[in-house]
């Protein structure tokens, strides 16, 4: 099951490498999470959608990862974090 947060994250780090960057440590809610594993990656491409009113919305291109990261507790959990150009956020966990 997943739960939805879309809540910004504080002090992410990333690490560079030959497919670019990806997120190696992230604070959320007061606690520090260390990636353990990437499970996944994929980036949604930028685009333009309309409100009900018809006005246009611009939406940036987001990278997102699905993670196992570890904050002290004996099981990782399972994180998917977005990027939306400088911002980053924890979209859902999984339990």
């Amino acid at each position: 099951m997943t739960k939805r947060y879309r809540e910004d994250l504080e002090d992410v780090e990333v690490v560079h490498d030959e497919d670019g960057e990806r997120p190696e440590r992230f604070a959320w809610r007061g606690r520090d999470y260390t990636v353990t594993r990437v499970i996944g990656h994929w980036r949604e491409d930028p685009g333009w959608w309309r409100r009900p009113g018809g006005e246009p919305v611009r939406v940036e291109q987001s990278d997102l990862w699905r993670v196992e990261a570890a904050n002290g507790v004996p099981l990782p959990g399972v994180y998917e974090l977005v990027r939306r150009g400088d911002a980053w956020r924890l979209d859902r966990v999984w339990d």
